[in-house]
């Protein structure tokens, strides 16, 4: 029962190493910043830090110690994550835009300051919280709302433009897919963030794993879709767009 309430995140974790490690060998070729913090996103949060901090709530290995340092680098490894999407949406989407990059300083801030204050007061131990923990956990969710919200509007500029022919259709596709992505990435850090409020131990947590794996799912299919398109699903939509 708890491995297939877990398929969904293990998809994620398949579909973030898959895409976010192709990401970086195409940042390396074309030495673009996008590719390079959308691939580092990708890896640090679904390929490591969601993992490592999962197997510390699950109290994996058997010291405290050992899961603490767990903690403490799957928290790392998230907030690095978080703010390389926080600077992809504002290359990719707000280039030029002051107002954009002061969100991204400050989530940075928000970021650095609460991995200092859980360093100060709970040590990272694997299920305390409080008011540094929830900083954090507010300035990483906020990275996913974001890019959902500019994807999916995109999205809806792109589809008006495409009913005239002024929009390829495969680029319109993407912007939904990447929106409905990161939506889901968010749905999971909401979840999460109602678990924590609401169960004593949410790594062991039933609904909070079916609900997780659910939108986990979702996210996984969108991204593979988006990143790892099959040519099937390229002609169809092109079929599509034609009619």
């Amino acid at each position: 029962m708890q491995g297939l309430l877990g398929l969904g995140a293990l998809a994620m974790i398949a579909t973030d190493a898959m895409v976010g490690v192709r990401l970086l060998f195409l940042a390396w070729r074309t030495r673009e910043l996008p590719e390079a913090t959308l691939g580092v996103a990708f890896v640090l949060l679904g390929a490591i830090g969601y993992p490592l901090a999962t197997a510390a709530r699950r109290e994996l290995l058997p010291t405290e110690a050992g899961n603490t340092a767990l903690m403490a680098a799957g928290l790392l490894a998230q907030n690095v994550a978080c703010l390389a999407m926080y600077l992809n949406t504002v290359w990719t989407f707000r280039a030029g835009a002051r107002s954009a990059r002061a969100l991204a300083g400050a989530a940075a801030v928000c970021l650095a300051a609460s991995y200092a204050g859980q360093a100060a007061t709970t040590r990272f131990a694997p299920h305390a919280t409080g008011l540094a923990y929830y900083l954090g956990l507010a300035a990483r969710s906020g990275a996913f709302a974001w890019a959902a919200y500019e994807g999916l509007r995109c999205y809806a500029r792109a589809r008006r433009r495409l009913r005239i022919g002024l929009a390829d259709a495969v680029v319109t596709n993407r912007f939904l897919l990447f929106g409905l992505g990161t939506a889901g990435v968010f749905a999971a850090f909401a979840i999460f963030w109602l678990g924590q409020l609401t169960t004593a131990n949410v790594g062991e947590s039933t609904w909070v794993l079916a609900a997780t794996s659910a939108v986990g799912i979702v996210s996984a299919v969108a991204t593979c879709l988006a990143f790892l398109p099959p040519a099937a699903y390229l002609r169809w939509i092109g079929a599509r767009a034609a009619r």
